[in-house]
C-alpha cells in the first residue's frame, strides 16, 4: 500500500527557507470505498543565521487545499529562530474513491509571512496515487432456501458495470465447482440435483455460493461468499426396478400346477437402489395378507402362503434419507383345501334296492366329498372300506377317482350278518393328504334280545358280547344312574343335562352338547364354579368364564410352549405372546438415552411388546448399528455407526437395557442426554 508522500520546496532568501508537505494513509474502508488520510504543511529553516519570525498573528495567513476542498485558512504567529519547525497545517479526513477504487489525491498549499525582508512566503503542492480499494462485488440471492432442481437468482451488482464475475459452489470445506464465467447481472442458476450426492441421510443442507471479481484479468479483493439453504426434493427417492418370485417347496415346484394355497412357500427377490447418494436401509415385502421386514433385497418365506386368486406381492424399500418406494407384481395361487368330507352316512337295507330294513344284511352308504382340482392337476381319489367290529383287516367296496362326490352306494350282495356289527370307513385322499372317516352299523334290530350260552342280553340289536348287556336305542336316564366301575365311552357322549363324575370317564369318541352348555368343578368347600362354556350365545368358548363372574380364582394355561391360534380364512396364524430363549428380535425403533464414561458409553431401553419368560440370557448386536443425535448435531458422523461392543440385559421381563461402548471418546456431552435411532438384533439364548 502507498502510504504516505512528502514533497519540499524552498523559499525566502536564497531558498535558506524550507516548505515541505507531508500526505500520509491512515486506513482504507472496502465498505465505504474511502481512505483516511493526514496531510501536514510545516516549514523551517536551514540556518540558525535565518530566522524570521513575526508574532503577531494578524499579520501572517496559512491555506492548505485537499483534494480540491480548502481544508486550511488561519492567521496565526510564525518564529522560525533557531531552526525552529513551524507547522504551518494539518488536516485528517476521508477521502472517496471512485468507484473502480482508484484515487490520486492532490493536495497544495501556501503561507505568508509580514515584517520580515528575508521571507515573505511560500507555496507547495503534494500528490499521491492511493493503493485502490477492492470492490468485489458482493453476492445477494432471491430466496434462502431453494429445492434441488429449482432456479435461484444471484444478484450481481458490480460496481463498475465492464467488470465481470465468476460463480462457483462448494459443500461443507470441499473444492470450489464453478457453473459460471463472464457474468456481468444477475445470473438465474438452476441448482443441479447432484449435489444431494453430498447429503446421502438427510432432505436438506447447506451449500455456499462464492463469486469471484474481475476487472479484465484482474482478480479484485477475494472470494465473496453467501450460504444457500437446499432441500432434497420428495422426487428424489429411491425406487425398485423388478419384483420376481420363486417357490421354494420342492414337492410344489414338481407338482406342475402352479402357486398352491397353504403349500406354496415364496421367495421373494428384489432389485432397488437409492438415488443421488442415498442407500437403502430396509425391505418391507407384502405377500398378499401377509408381512415381513429385512435388510436384504429378498426374503424367503417361513410359512405358507394363506391367500388363492390374483395375491399382490408388493416390495417397499426405504432409504437413508427415510423416503419409500414400491413395487408390485401379482402371482395367481390356486385355491386348496384338504379333502372335505361333507357326509357320510350308513345302514342296513333289505336288498340291492336299497329296502329299509334295519335287521336286513346289505349295506348302504350315503357319502359326499370335494377335493380341490388344482387345475385338474391335483389327484382326486377314494375309497369305501367295511370291517367287522374288532376286526384289524379292511374289505374294500368301492373307489374311485373324483375331485367331488354325492350319491349312494348299495352292495348287491348281503355282507352283513344280523348278529355282527360292522365298521365303514370312507377315506378320501389328494397329492397332499388324506381326510378319513368311520361310522359304525350295529346288530340287527330287536327290541329284546337275549343268548343264553353267551349269558349275553341286547335291547335294539343281537347281543355281540358274552356276559354283556347292550344297549343300541337312545337310552333316557330320568333318574341318576351310578356306575361302580369305571364308564368307557367309544362313541359320542351326547349330554342334555348335567355330568357329575367323581372319577375319570375314558372317551374313545366325542362329546355333544347343547349350545351355552358348561363344564363345572367342585371346590373342596363344596363351592361350584363354570370352568369352561362350550359354545355360548355368540358361538364362543370360554375358559374361566366363573371364576372370572366370581372374582376369586386365576386361569393357567400351561406348556412347554403356549401358543394362541386365529383364522378368519381356512388357512390360520399361530401365535406365541412371549419371547423365550431361542428368539431372535430385529429392532427399528428412536429411542433416547444418556452418555457417561467420558463419552464412551451410550446408556438406552427398548421396551418389548410381549413380556421374556424363563429367565434367558441376552445379547445385541448391529443390524446397521445407531443413528446418534445431540444437541442438533450426529454423533461421531451423520450415518449409521457401529459401537465396539454391546452389553445387554431384560428389564422387568418386558423392556432391554443396552450399552453400547467405544474404545476412544465421542464427540458427546458427558452426563447428558442424546437421541438414538437403533436398527440392531435382540437374542434371548
Amino acid at each position: 500500500m502507498a502510504t504516505s508522500a512528502k514533497n519540499e520546496t524552498t523559499c525566502g532568501y536564497n531558498g535558506h527557507y524550507h516548505l515541505y508537505m507531508a500526505i500520509k494513509v491512515n486506513s482504507q474502508n472496502a465498505n465505504t470505498n474511502q481512505s483516511n488520510v493526514t496531510v501536514t504543511m510545516y516549514a523551517k529553516s536551514d540556518s540558525s543565521s535565518y530566522g524570521a519570525y513575526n508574532l503577531d498573528a494578524s499579520g501572517n495567513t496559512v491555506k492548505m487545499t485537499v483534494n480540491s476542498k480548502q481544508v486550511v485558512s488561519k492567521t496565526m504567529a510564525m518564529d522560525f529562530r533557531n531552526r525552529a519547525t513551524v507547522n504551518l497545517g494539518s488536516w485528517t479526513g476521508n477521502i472517496s474513491h471512485g468507484a473502480d477504487g482508484k484515487k490520486t489525491l492532490a493536495c497544495s498549499g501556501s503561507f505568508s509571512i509580514s515584517g520580515s525582508s528575508y521571507l515573505s512566503n511560500g507555496s507547495i503542492s503534494c500528490s499521491i496515487v492511493l493503493d485502490q480499494i477492492p470492490r468485489a462485488t458482493k453476492p445477494t440471492l432471491s430466496a434462502s432456501t431453494v429445492a434441488l432442481g429449482s432456479a435461484v437468482t444471484i444478484g450481481i451488482a458490480p460496481a463498475v458495470s465492464t467488470w465481470t464475475h465468476n460463480l462457483y459452489y462448494r459443500v461443507g470445506t470441499g473444492s470450489w465447482v464453478r457453473f459460471a464465467t463472464g457474468v456481468k447481472s444477475n445470473y438465474a442458476w438452476a441448482v443441479p440435483l447432484a449435489i444431494a450426492d453430498n447429503f446421502p441421510s438427510a432432505t436438506s443442507g447447506t451449500i455456499t455460493i462464492g463469486v469471484n471479481t474481475y476487472n479484465g484479468s484482474t482478480l479484485i479483493g477475494g472470494t465473496q461468499t453467501i450460504n444457500l439453504n437446499i432441500t432434497i426434493p420428495a422426487s428424489v427417492a429411491p425406487s425398485v426396478s423388478s419384483v420376481s418370485v420363486s417357490e421354494r417347496e420342492q414337492p410344489i415346484q414338481l407338482f406342475g400346477a402352479g402357486y398352491v394355497q397353504g403349500k406354496s412357500r415364496f421367495l421373494v427377490n428384489s432389485s432397488a437402489s437409492g438415488a443421488y447418494g442415498s442407500w437403502i436401509t430396509g425391505y418391507r415385502f407384502d405377500v398378499g395378507s401377509q408381512s415381513y421386514t429385512n435388510t436384504s433385497n429378498s426374503y424367503e418365506m417361513q410359512e405358507t402362503v394363506r391367500d388363492s386368486g390374483t395375491v399382490t406381492i408388493k416390495v417397499t424399500v426405504t432409504d437413508s434419507r427415510g423416503r419409500t418406494a414400491s413395487r408390485s407384481i401379482t402371482v395367481s395361487v390356486l385355491p386348496y383345501s384338504v379333502p372335505q368330507i361333507t357326509g357320510f352316512d350308513c345302514s342296513r337295507c333289505g336288498d340291492a334296492k336299497g329296502t329299509v330294513n334295519n335287521s336286513g344284511e346289505f349295506l348302504k352308504v350315503y357319502m359326499a366329498f370335494s377335493v380341490s382340482s388344482l387345475n385338474n392337476n391335483n389327484t382326486g381319489k377314494y375309497k369305501l372300506e367295511y370291517c367287522q367290529t374288532g376286526a384289524s383287516s379292511w374289505t374294500a367296496l368301492t373307489s374311485g377317482d373324483s375331485y367331488s362326490y354325492s350319491g349312494t352306494f348299495i352292495s348287491s350282495t348281503a355282507l352283513l350278518n344280523s348278529a355282527n356289527s360292522y365298521k365303514v370307513r370312507l377315506t378320501v385322499w389328494d397329492s397332499f393328504t388324506s381326510s378319513v372317516i368311520v361310522r359304525e352299523v350295529g346288530t340287527a334290530v330287536r327290541l329284546l334280545s337275549y343268548i343264553v350260552k353267551k349269558t349275553a342280553i341286547a335291547i335294539g340289536k343281537i347281543p355281540e358280547k358274552d356276559s354283556t348287556f347292550e344297549v343300541a336305542l337312545e337310552t333316557v336316564f330320568n333318574r341318576y344312574a351310578s356306575f361302580m366301575s369305571g364308564v368307557g365311552i367309544a362313541g359320542d357322549l351326547k349330554a342334555y343335562g348335567n355330568i357329575n363324575a367323581n372319577r375319570d370317564i375314558g372317551l374313545a369318541g366325542n362329546i355333544w352338547t347343547t349350545n351355552q352348555s358348561k363344564i363345572y368343578s367342585t371346590n373342596v368347600d363344596g363351592k361350584q364354579k363354570v370352568v369352561m362354556v362350550l359354545c355360548d350365545s355368540d358361538n364362543d368358548l370360554s375358559i374361566g368364564y366363573g371364576s372370572w363372574i366370581n372374582k376369586d380364582g386365576d386361569t393357567y394355561l400351561r406348556g412347554r410352549d403356549v401358543y394362541l391360534g386365529a383364522s378368519s380364512t381356512a388357512s390360520y396364524t399361530t401365535y406365541r405372546p412371549y419371547y423365550r430363549r431361542g428368539d431372535s428380535i430385529d429392532v427399528r425403533m428412536g429411542t433416547a438415552g444418556y452418555v457417561t464414561s467420558g463419552t464412551k458409553e451410550f446408556y438406552f431401553t427398548i421396551p418389548l411388546g410381549k413380556p421374556v419368560v424363563g429367565n434367558p440370557s441376552v445379547s445385541v448386536s448391529s443390524i446397521n448399528g445407531l443413528i446418534i443425535r445431540q444437541n442438533s448435531k450426529y454423533i461421531i458422523k451423520s450415518d449409521w455407526v457401529q459401537p465396539d461392543r454391546y452389553s445387554a440385559y431384560i428389564r422387568n421381563n418386558n423392556a432391554v437395557s443396552v450399552i453400547a461402548f467405544w474404545n476412544n471418546t465421542t464427540n458427546a456431552e458427558n452426563n447428558s442426554p442424546v437421541g438414538i435411532d437403533a436398527n440392531i438384533r435382540i437374542t434371548f439364548s
